[in-house]
């Protein structure tokens, strides 16, 4: 890094290339020119030969090119190899723009001379014949510097909900399934009328947790509303299911919203003009090429060195999806492109450049970099990750990339092909800095660091994320996000002054610190966190990580979260304030379930003046539990909270916990006034608009799962054990099949297996109804909760013992290996009164009726109804006739 400071200072300072070659690059230039100032060339590959032809003859001195303002249209990605390398830091070869100059390297090809018509069909939308070389086919286009959406019902912003999903395995391709969508009436009736070719052309693109899944459509059934795919085997720990998010694209039904292009297999272009666009004016360019810069050394002595890049704008790269779809991957790691690619690299500086309008990644610092900059750079509307530093993998030492700076720089509008993408990713990569930097529009988390979960050897260590402005994350689309993320050992690495606010998950997650399995030795202080769904902090499991002099503020849920209690102490919480309206003071199941965390000197606030839970504890009795001996409940006594104005006033208890005031203006770029407004200059959204699913009904006998609305939307937990919960022949009720739930003595959970789904129920009365079959000795367990966490438990029955339990009380004996009928109700919403009915149904007529069951008094929404087969026996249960209802 010492090498790097000296480099920058001698720039700053305009120290450098006395002496060095100096060759000119303009769009009205010749590369059959010397390449000087009068008599420039014209192409970025005649320069590099005339650099390399320089170099060769004065191995010391450095050269500079200079391009003029103007575009510069790339027919092949530019390659930098070791013999481009410069002579020193001192003498580098430098690559800029001129002063005050615009100057883009695209790999987009504008559309001209374009003869423009209105469709006859299609109100408001125009059309153009493209003429593209040997058919192909673009994916992204950018109208006026903009980038316009590719034709998708719902638009731009909105998304509809799957009301189901099923899987199945595909013999003829084991690597592969079929995947049935359900989807609404509405969304199917766009579909009508494709052609074969159409339909196969046509992608879903499914958000579920941190992850997407795009496939190509290869079925539509209209009569079943049901949609079929071919992807990869859904992890069972992040599958599709029913209320995920989702949209439709590419299908010319689907264009019917100004800023929507599409472009048909014979090549016609057609486009729905924004508000104000001149059709005739707009320029259109869409992309070409892949990549655009590859700077590729080898490892060790022979990597590229001493690259400056200033004022270079790389824009238009292309992405395409692949003919196997997109599959799932935290992170965005389904995105292997990056429009400007290093490896080997030593000293290659970006310094006031940008890339934009991309369909994969900013800029991506490989395999065996060091020591490289990207200051005072943008980087906007990528496809996916902004800044990729490092692999996935441990490489030994000597290979792994490290010592990377990204510093002042605005990294903005990331993710829109791939939306799981990050701010700035790194991964098994050492000693890099992210220092004020302007990081915010992606859809799920803003700087994510390390890749390991769990407390193995991680190459992920004495990282710096200090002084960035991370904010507007997540947009309730994506869950398990964090302004910052961090993965497995950590040390060194340190969190500081950065201010990170309004980070919104689809579901659970939404935090503003979040480091996960096994974040360990990490220092977090000085950080302002606010506006965040799930928890300003929260750790998922680690160890000894100390997180103080920190303001948290304004989650809705739980403030302090941690899920995991292990042996060791998972985190020391010292000298922080916590301030808040909603929601709880201490977030998930660690607090109750023991975990050690070390906490005093905080200061506690509800902004409402209500009493404060400490996980179901008084204050008085949390601290005679050992924690927070000298932490305060009082009002800090901030200038205006409400305003989100964190300044102290004088008189601030915060001096008693020892809290000290940091400056938050510290945040974020520094620099010019016209820098800084940039960085402010992004308009925000606000959250989609999504259409909702009305509640399921269902009656099912198991015996067509393919069309089965409960087989896509109930969610099985079998712990990778297919046969636990599965259709059988062996007995059914009402024609062959029933479902089959096969306990196991070595379930790692004695709650698995199990099978929930979630009717979706608010208000009116529940109707739940199904046949039961209880071999000796299994514990079945059938339950009626509410969302959230934690929890309400309305309706619930074991079955054990041989017999119906409910609340500890045995109400009734049941015979084994009989079928037996159940019918529970309930009132909901405003009607719901803590009480509930069951009429069990017993071989030979005998009827049992039990009225005013006795359930949590502030239960009163069915979102969640399940079947779990306890206490890891060897015995099973059958599912039969299965009702589910609401009557309102």
């Amino acid at each position: 890094m010492k090498k790097t400071l000296i480099f920058l200072t001698l720039l700053s300072a305009g120290l450098l290339n006395a002496d060095a070659a100096e060759f000119f690059v303009s769009p009205q230039g010749s590369d059959e020119n010397p390449g000087t100032a009068k008599a420039p060339f014209a192409t970025f590959t005649r320069a590099q030969k005339a650099v390399r032809d320089a170099r060769a003859a004065s191995p010391g001195e450095g050269v500079t090119v200079t391009f003029r303002s103007g575009l510069y249209s790339l027919d092949e990605e530019m390659a930098f190899l070791p013999q481009d390398s410069g002579a020193s830091a001192e003498q580098p070869v430098r690559y800029a723009a001129e002063k005050n100059g615009k100057v883009i390297l695209s790999g987009g090809a504008v559309i001209r001379d374009a003869q423009w018509q209105k469709d006859e069909w299609m109100p408001g939308v125009w059309k153009t014949r493209l003429e593209l070389k040997n058919g192909q086919r673009f994916e992204q286009l950018w109208v006026n510097g903009e980038r316009a959406v590719r034709a998708r019902t719902p638009n731009d912003w909105c998304f509809a909900r799957l009301r189901g999903v099923n899987e199945s395995a595909l013999k003829e391709q084991p690597q592969r399934c079929l995947h049935t969508f359900n989807i609404t009436s509405d969304i199917m009736e766009t579909l009508m009328g494709l052609s074969q070719e159409e339909m196969k052309d046509t992608q879903i693109q499914v958000y579920h947790k941190w992850d997407t899944t795009r496939e190509w459509l290869n079925g539509i059934d209209a009569a079943h509303g049901i949609l079929t795919t071919t992807g990869r085997e859904m992890a069972k720990h992040n599958s599709m299911t029913r209320d995920c998010l989702y949209f439709l694209e590419n299908y010319k039904q689907a264009l019917d919203a100004p800023g929507e292009w599409f472009l048909d297999r014979e090549g016609w272009l057609y486009y729905y003009p924004r508000k104000g666009e001149n059709i005739r004016k707009a320029e259109f360019i869409y992309p070409r090429l892949e990549h655009l810069m590859n700077v590729s050394g080898s490892k060790g002595e022979q990597r590229v060195r001493f690259l400056e890049f200033d004022g270079i704008r790389f824009m238009h790269t292309e992405y395409h999806i692949p003919a196997e779809g997109v599959p799932p991957m935290q992170a965005a790691m389904n995105c292997s492109e990056a429009t400007v690619l290093l490896n080997s690299a030593e000293n290659v500086v970006f310094k006031n450049c940008a890339v934009e309008h991309t369909g994969n990644i900013g800029i991506w610092f490989q395999n065996d970099c060091h020591h490289c900059v990207f200051d005072t750079g943008r980087i906007f509307d990528v496809g996916a990750t902004g800044v990729r530093i490092g692999e996935t993998s441990n490489r030994p030492v000597s290979e792994r990339t490290g010592f990377i700076t990204v510093n002042n720089s605005i990294i903005q509008h990331g993710g829109r092909l791939h939306p799981s993408a990050i701010g700035v990713w790194i991964g098994q990569s050492s000693d890099n800095q992210i220092t004020h930097n302007e990081i915010s529009d992606f859809f799920y988390t803003g700087v994510s660091i390390g890749w390991v979960w769990g407390y193995a050897e991680s190459g992920s260590q004495r990282n710096l994320v200090e002084y960035n402005h991370i904010h507007h994350l997540g947009y309730k689309i994506l869950s398990d996000m964090g302004g910052i993320y961090t993965l497995g050992y950590s040390g060194g690495t340190i969190l500081r002054g950065n201010v990170i606010h309004d980070v919104y998950s689809s579901n659970y997650g939404g935090w503003g610190l979040y480091p996960d399995e096994g974040t360990t030795d990490m220092l977090l202080e000085n950080n302002l966190v606010y506006n965040t769904k799930d928890g300003g902090f929260h750790q998922h499991y680690g160890r000894d990580n100390i997180v103080r002099n920190n303001i948290f503020a304004f989650s809705d849920e739980g403030q302090v979260a941690v899920t995991r209690s292990e042996d060791h102490t998972s985190f020391t919480f010292e000298h922080n304030i916590v301030i808040f309206d909603k929601g709880r003071l201490l977030g998930y199941g660690g607090w109750a379930a023991g975990a050690k965390v070390n906490m005093d000197h905080n200061l506690y606030w509800n902004i409402d003046g209500e009493t404060i839970d400490f996980a179901g504890k008084t204050f008085e009795e949390w601290k005679a539990a050992g924690h927070d001996e000298h932490s305060l409940i009082a009002d800090p006594l901030f200038k205006n909270a409400r305003q989100r104005d964190f300044r102290l006033k004088k008189g601030s208890p915060a001096e008693k916990i020892g809290f000290k005031p940091f400056d938050f203006s510290q945040a974020g770029v520094q620099g010019s006034a016209k820098w800084k407004a940039l960085a402010k200059s992004l308009k925000y959204p606000g959250f989609g608009q999504v259409k909702e699913l009305p509640p399921i009904e269902f009656s099912e006998d198991f015996e067509d799962p393919q069309q089965s609305l409960f087989m896509q939307t109930a969610a099985f937990n079998v712990e990778g054990r297919q046969e636990a919960i599965a259709r059988t022949e062996e007995s059914a009720v009402s024609g062959q099949f029933s479902l089959k739930v096969q306990d196991q003595p070595d379930m790692q959970f004695s709650y698995d297996p199990h099978l929930y789904f979630d009717p979706g129920y608010t208000e009116g009365t529940l109707h739940l109804s199904y046949k039961i079959r209880l071999e000796k000795g299994v514990v079945a367990h059938c339950e009626v909760r509410s969302e959230g966490h934690p929890y309400l438990i309305g309706p619930s029955v074991y079955f054990r013992d041989g017999g119906a339990v409910v609340r500890g009380e045995k109400v009734c004996d049941l015979p084994e290996n009989e079928w037996i009928g159940v019918e529970i109700s309930a009132r909901m919403g405003d009607k719901a009164n803590g009480q509930w009915r069951m009429k069990l149904d017993l071989p030979g007529g005998t009827i049992h009726e039990f009225n005013d069951l006795a359930c949590d008094p502030k239960w009163n929404r069915a979102r969640w109804i399940g079947f779990c087969a306890l206490e890891k026996t060897q015995s099973a249960f059958y599912l039969d006739d299965l009702t589910v209802r609401c009557e309102r």
